[in-house]
């Protein structure tokens, strides 16, 4: 199953035919699918003294409902490895989700990988971003403990990959290893999610004028979910990881030019950085990780400076691992300018979870999360990561509760 896994997340040089499906002389195919569902326990509305789309949406992106909905974390993704010769390989992996109509792949990797020596291998292609712990095999959930992992971090940067070049050196020290991942490239064609302030009352939804003297725009309504196009260029950053089959401790950082020509930005500096550990000891499982986000220019309207993190700790007993996760959103000293710069988004969540093993490559999931966004600046409803305050909805509460059931599977 590890060597499975290494396949599918692209942690080793060359995968046999262990564990995959031998498609040829050289070749492996192998795949993963989740099938999930999620239901919000309650509405959450605008202010009444705005228009409103009229949806059921409670995530800030709507696949989130106040119904029973199949397409947040519904996805399947087929991967293909080949080996050209001892020291060149490739790999591609097509993904398809649930919340892009009707199930569209796309090629998520597409590279090629030269070993130059035993510790040390080049790859260039389409290559996953390693921002965070899980980010090499993020759309892999049978990977990990979550349905989904805490969005309070994983949210916060919309480039999943990029186009370039990165380097993987390690070094072995007795059981423990180094990796050294030093990568540059650029990102086109990725989409981020506009925030609601950055949309209701802003002209990037305009009507055509009614007729008459004075004509009038409409704007967008509140509840518009609206993706933008953006480009990475010159994107640089290095991944370092240290451990052994027990832990995993990581740090990272990256910075680019953002641009994205619809909102007015063009190359405005950004930079991340984040720290993890993972621990897997005896039954007991412990992830933490944290990040901090900094942009400059026109680009903090939608991405405002941000920080957060999450701790995550379980313990199986057999194939049951129960775990519970808090996560924090927080503001980082994002300057106040409104109209010009982006309003930081703040939340806590408290999220109780159950993991049972279905047999070889296979695990049923369990998840009840307690989402409470906060007030930033005051005067401003705080909605966290929901699309609206719930406070403001008919039911009137801090918080929202989201449960969520899903199967992964590898294979």
């Amino acid at each position: 199953m590890k060597k499975k896994l290494a396949c599918l997340v692209g942690a080793s040089l060359a995968c046999g035919s262990t564990g995959a499906l031998a498609a040829g002389e050289g070749i492996t195919l192998s795949g993963f699918l989740t099938a999930g569902a999620t239901y919000a326990d309650q509405k959450v509305l605008p202010p009444a003294s705005t228009t409103s789309t009229g949806s059921r949406a409670v995530s800030q992106d709507g696949n989130i409902e106040n119904r029973v909905g199949f397409t947040n974390d519904s996805r399947i993704g087929i991967q293909l490895s080949a080996k050209v010769n001892r020291e060149v390989s490739i790999t591609g992996q097509l993904l398809a989700r649930g919340s892009d109509e009707n199930f569209n792949m796309k090629a998520d990797w597409a590279f090629v990988t030269y070993r130059a020596a035993d510790q040390l291998s080049i790859r260039g292609g389409k290559l996953k971003l390693t921002t965070f712990l899980v980010s090499d095999y993020i759309e892999v959930g049978y990977a990990y403990p979550w349905i989904r992992p805490p969005q309070e971090v994983y949210y916060a940067n919309p480039i999943t990959t990029i186009t370039g070049v990165d380097a993987l050196a390690r070094l072995n020290f007795g059981d423990y290893s180094l990796l050294f991942q030093p990568y540059f490239g650029n990102s086109r064609g990725e989409q981020a999610l506009v925030p609601q302030e950055a949309v209701t009352g802003q002209p990037v939804c305009l009507t055509p004028p009614s007729a008459g003297p004075s004509p009038a725009y409409t704007t967008c309504p509140a509840g518009t979910i609206m993706y933008v196009d953006f480009t990475a260029d010159s994107l640089t950053g290095v991944n370092l990881s240290f451990g052994s089959d027990l832990f995993t401790v990581r740090a990272g950082y990256l910075q680019t030019l953002v641009s994205a020509p619809s909102f007015g930005v063009s190359e405005d500096q950004a930079t991340f950085s984040s720290v993890g550990a993972t621990v897997d000891w005896k039954g007991l499982v412990f992830y933490s990780e944290y990040f901090q986000r900094e942009i400059e220019g026109r680009a903090n309207g939608a991405f405002p400076n941000q920080k957060g993190g999450y701790a995550t700790i379980g313990y199986r007993f057999g194939k049951f691992l129960p775990h519970l996760t808090y996560a924090t959103l927080d503001d980082n000293d994002n300057p106040i300018n409104p109209g010009v710069t982006g309003l930081p988004l703040k939340q806590t969540s408290a999220t109780l979870g159950l993991r049972y093993e279905l047999g070889t490559g296979a695990a049923l999931k369990i998840e009840a999360q307690q989402v409470k966004p906060e007030v930033v600046y005051t005067g401003q409803p705080g909605r966290g990561l929901l699309i609206y305050d719930p406070n403001l909805g008919p039911e009137a509460s801090e918080s929202v509760m989201i449960y969520s059931l899903a199967v992964d599977v590898v294979f």
